[in-house]
């Protein structure tokens, strides 16, 4: 493909633009986040590990499992097995870093800014993620219980999550800003496959919500001059369609390699669902 993520927004009208950008921002510093924790536990396992002395056994049983851990995460974001989760995020963080760059060269209003880190880690604390219903029929069918029970479960892994989140705040900002300025325009292509195609959906979702915003915001308000930014995000919606349409053709084995593994892979399809 010639062209990446960036290419396709910086053809954009600001109406689209702008959405898309923030969409990215906000993306990119969960993942960012999500790559810092999982390098902080990497980095506890190992401390633990020189510290312990249980037999050599024991030993190589818990490194193959941690192995297989990393292995398995890495593989779920698209990374190689052999990405160190640092190096992984410090990509994240350059993709990060160009996307809020450029987005606040274009806002005009608080209400185009994105979420700082500390409002993000904010909503990562106190909001908790819910299960997708489907995906709780399916876990109580396959465990043989009710839907509550698989709802109670997740609210306490959920809780445990946010508070071990909460620990590792101070680590998490300062790692995070240590990356300094690193965004730089190709940053999106350096991405794995796999996250450069969640990214495209995510954007594809986020300019639909953009639209219907401005639809609700006109209902509400009366100003009917607002209407005009919406076939300027509707060509961002399809701009963005067909860049996501392209990348799976090109790349359809190794995405379809990766829904088989049971990655978390959402498609075009699961937004129309």
């Amino acid at each position: 493909m010639s062209k990446n993520i960036f290419d396709v927004i910086n053809g954009l009208d600001n109406a689209a633009r702008i959405p898309a950008l923030r969409a990215m921002t906000h993306s990119a510093m969960a993942k960012c986040i999500g790559a810092i924790r999982q390098h902080l536990r990497e980095q506890e396992r190992t401390e633990r590990d020189e510290e312990s002395q249980t037999n050599a056994l024991d030993q190589r049983n818990d490194h193959d499992e941690n192995t297989r851990s990393v292995e398995e995460i890495a593989r779920a974001m698209g990374f190689g097995e052999n990405v160190p989760a640092i190096k992984q995020a410090s990509i994240l963080h350059a993709v990060y870093d160009w996307a809020n760059g450029e987005l606040q060269t274009l806002i005009t209003s608080q209400w185009d800014a994105p979420l700082s880190l500390d409002g993000m880690l904010k909503f990562m604390t106190e909001k908790a993620q819910p299960l997708d219903k489907a995906l709780v029929k399916a876990l109580a069918d396959a465990a043989r219980t009710d839907e509550k029970t698989i709802m109670q479960l997740h609210e306490l892994q959920e809780m445990r999550d946010r508070e071990k989140l909460k620990e590792l705040l101070p680590t998490i900002v300062l790692t995070f800003n240590g990356f300094g300025d690193n965004g730089y325009e190709d940053s999106a292509s350096d991405l794995p496959t796999i996250a450069q195609h969640q990214i495209g959906v995510k954007l594809v979702e986020s300019l639909n919500k953009a639209r219907d915003s401005v639809l609700m915001r006109v209902m509400r308000s009366r100003r009917l001059v607002d209407l005009a930014s919406i076939p300027l995000i509707e060509e961002g919606v399809k701009a963005m369609t067909d860049w996501v349409n392209e990348f799976e053709k090109l790349h359809r084995d190794e995405i379809g390699e990766a829904i088989e593994r049971g990655a978390n892979v959402r498609t075009l399809d699961d937004l129309r669902a």
